[in-house]
């Protein structure tokens, strides 16, 4: 793509200022780009806009990616456009041509509208496709994008992640670009998670968890893929400073998100030193997306039966047990919770329902908790 020229038409627009801006990206250098902001900055109408521009100066089509196919129903999607048409940016972008946007079989298209709602005409080819990572098997067959060269992949960090969803965003967008290597993808976040699979199965958990915010950082994976990751802030002005404080002014670290100051966080209960603590069995374990955690089993009087779990520096031994949603490798593999009859399995798993499981650190944490949730909802297919 000619990134000199669609930041060019792209400049036209006008944009505000403050807001955020794709077109100082290192737009050459990198494939993948993480923008992850608080919220109303921006992100995803200004990288729509660029999205739109590179389809009027080369005919690119952006392809629009969320989890799940009711995300990408008309009903669900019906605002998406409202900030780009309340600033009039497509008859700037379509000379005139064109009024409004409509939504018709997954697809995007310009149109005019008449006084009554009628459709008086419409663009005969979609800037844009919406695709969803659940019906990524059925695209394969399907789906063809020649021109799809800018992939959106909005909300990317949701609070549900189903298992192996980043093999089958990846087998996505496989199907999207297939042999081409102008492709760009832009993930877009309101960053609520460090510890998020996503980060680790990107290779970007070691930058996320020191990353501060308004820092951006570029890397390259162990594969080679390069990624740029961004933690954008935009300066608060004294409007928002004062928004924040007549709504939002409570004490709670959870806000952060909200209102920019710092990305929410969920703290994990951590284990108290307590000499009267005794290890009943420790050769418990938990693999969730090639993470070993180590379970200890243990009591103590201010506690009483409790779970310690932290990452695992050794290889379980022949007598152990591992709680996995994988391939049941050997009869060491105990599928999801382990069996109810198993009075181990049960005592464990009742003791994360009851609260009593501690951890080492907030990563240990979130791993264990995503674990639970994905096997809550994972329906076994083999």
């Amino acid at each position: 793509m000619n990134f000199n020229k669609i930041i060019k038409e792209y400049r036209k627009l006008g944009c505000p200022p403050n807001v955020f801006n794709p077109c100082e990206l290192p737009l050459t250098r990198n494939k993948y780009f993480w923008i992850c902001t608080e919220r109303s900055v921006g992100k995803t109408t200004n990288v729509l806009l660029f999205g739109m521009i590179a389809n009027k100066v080369e005919g690119t089509q952006i392809q629009y990616i969320r989890q799940f196919a009711p995300m990408i129903e008309r009903r669900n999607l019906r605002q998406l456009f409202a900030t780009i048409k309340s600033f009039d940016y497509i008859p700037k972008i379509t000379e005139g041509h064109y009024t409004d946007v409509v939504y018709q079989s997954k697809g995007w298209y310009y149109c005019n509208y008449a006084e009554d709602g009628t459709i008086l005409d419409r663009a005969p080819d979609p800037f844009m496709n919406c695709l969803s990572i659940d019906q990524n098997e059925l695209y394969k067959s399907t789906y063809n994008a020649p021109k799809g060269d800018i992939i959106i992949f909005d909300e990317a960090l949701s609070t549900r992640y189903p298992q192996d969803e980043f093999i089958r965003l990846c087998d996505l967008i496989k199907t999207i670009i297939r042999d081409r290597t102008t492709p760009i993808v832009f993930c877009l976040a309101n960053t609520i998670d460090r510890q998020h699979q996503y980060f680790y199965e990107f290779e970007l958990n070691d930058i996320v968890s020191s990353l501060p915010l308004g820092q951006h950082s570029e890397t390259i994976t162990s594969g080679g893929t390069p990624i740029y990751i961004d933690f954008y802030t935009p300066e608060r002005s004294e409007v928002k400073q004062r928004h924040n404080s007549l709504f939002f002014g409570f004490r709670s670290k959870k806000l952060g998100a909200i209102t920019g100051k710092d990305w929410s966080i969920t703290p994990m209960p951590h284990p108290r030193r307590d000499d009267d603590r005794k290890v009943l069995f420790r050769s418990t374990y938990l693999l969730y997306e090639d993470r070993l955690i180590q379970l200890e089993l243990c009591h103590s009087e201010y506690d009483g039966m409790h779970v310690i779990a932290h990452f695992s520096t050794t290889e379980p031994k022949k007598d152990a047990i591992i709680y996995s949603m994988g391939l049941m490798i050997d009869w060491r593999y105990h599928y999801k919770f382990g069996s109810s009859k198993s009075k181990l399995d049960s005592m464990i798993w009742t003791l994360y329902e009851r609260k009593k499981w501690f951890y080492s650190s907030n990563a240990v944490g979130a791993i264990c908790n995503k674990y639970y949730q994905t096997a809550k909802d994972y329906r076994r297919l083999y």
